[in-house]
């Protein structure tokens, strides 16, 4: 690593003394040293890291920092980055639909286990990812409920789905007929 100039070190010590003093820096000086000890001071920071600079130890640092919570996630622009960020959040607690609901869903693995994860994340699957057997995943989820249907497309509605969903949530046209109607009392006119 180059020595530290007298700019970056002025910088550094104004983001430590003030967490939020790195996204009033012009562009310039956001140089990958000062990005780095502003993503460790504040993870959101992260955000504000240029493009030009960003880099997977940056985005691994804002990880790291103590006040960082899954909303990061989206500015990590490495999908092998950010699947460690899902991991971490996911293990510390923090539901798997709300991670899931700040990453990139970009490939049929990482579809799979936000599916595997939590029923829900169906509807956070990019069509093109979409497929009758992710769809399947869900209802077989623990956590499925009849809300469940309501993300799987028609064009995945197949047989084998429906009958799927008829033995976890029983026949939905019973459940649908609308209740007989009510005898009335005469009033005697």
């Amino acid at each position: 690593m180059n020595a530290l100039t007298d700019r970056e070190k002025w910088d550094i010590r104004k983001i430590a003394g003030d967490r939020d003093y790195y996204p009033s820096l012009p562009e310039h000086r956001k140089t990958a040293a000062v990005s780095t000890v502003a993503v460790l001071a504040c993870g959101h920071n992260l955000e504000y890291v240029p493009e030009t600079v960003i880099n997977k130890e940056i985005c691994r640092a804002a990880l790291n920092s103590k006040n960082v919570d899954c909303t990061v996630l989206p500015h990590i622009p490495y999908p092998d980055v950010q699947k460690e960020g899902i991991q971490k959040f996911i293990s510390s607690g923090t539901p798997a639909f709300v991670v899931y609901s700040f990453a990139d869903i970009r490939d049929a693995k990482t579809a799979r286990e936000a599916v595997k994860a939590d029923a829900y994340c169906l509807q956070l699957v990019p069509d093109k990812l979409l497929t009758a057997e992710l769809c399947k995943m869900a209802l077989q989820s623990p956590n499925a409920d009849k809300k469940v249907l309501d993300f799987i497309s028609e064009k995945f509605r197949t047989p084998e789905i429906r009958k799927a969903a008829e033995a976890k949530f029983g026949n939905s046209r019973e459940q649908k007929k609308p209740p007989p109607p009510q005898k009335r009392m005469g009033t005697g006119l």
